[in-house]
């Protein structure tokens, strides 16, 4: 179910990815995968409130998703909680700190913040793991 979920993902398909996902779920109510890829689809449909609170289920059930972090973090800086997002981008660069999306997503936030300097370091390290996105 999870694989078919981010297969929907993938295809843009977010409220047929919630479906397999909440399938996914009702097998294993704990698995946290499942619910920060449904944190993920609720982003992409503009419901940052739902997808908060799936992100939140996603680290409570497994503190080292990174892309449950950064998803958290991604869905606050949607909400214009850009501060706020921060910390979750580090977080999700803590566990993974070779995490492009997660490097990318933190030099959007500061940019927006206005911390230029700050920004091009997470900048430079997206650059070093995903050459050729400069």
């Amino acid at each position: 179910m999870i694989t078919r979920g981010r297969i929907h993902l993938e295809l843009g398909k977010n409220e047929d990815a919630i479906v397999y996902f909440d399938l996914a779920l009702e097998l294993d109510p704990e698995n946290a995968i499942a619910w920060a890829g449904k944190g993920i689809a609720f982003v992409n449909l503009g419901m940052y409130d739902e997808a908060l609170e799936c992100f939140d289920k996603a680290i409570s059930l497994d503190a080292e998703l990174a892309f449950a972090w950064e998803g958290k973090g991604i869905a606050l800086m949607m909400k214009g909680q850009v501060e706020e997002s921060i910390p979750f981008f580090e977080m999700a660069l803590k566990i993974e700190p070779r995490f492009a999306r997660a490097a990318h997503n933190m030099a959007v936030a500061l940019d927006k913040l206005g911390r230029k300097e700050e920004s091009e370091k997470y900048r430079a390290l997206y650059n070093s793991i995903s050459p050729g996105h400069e």
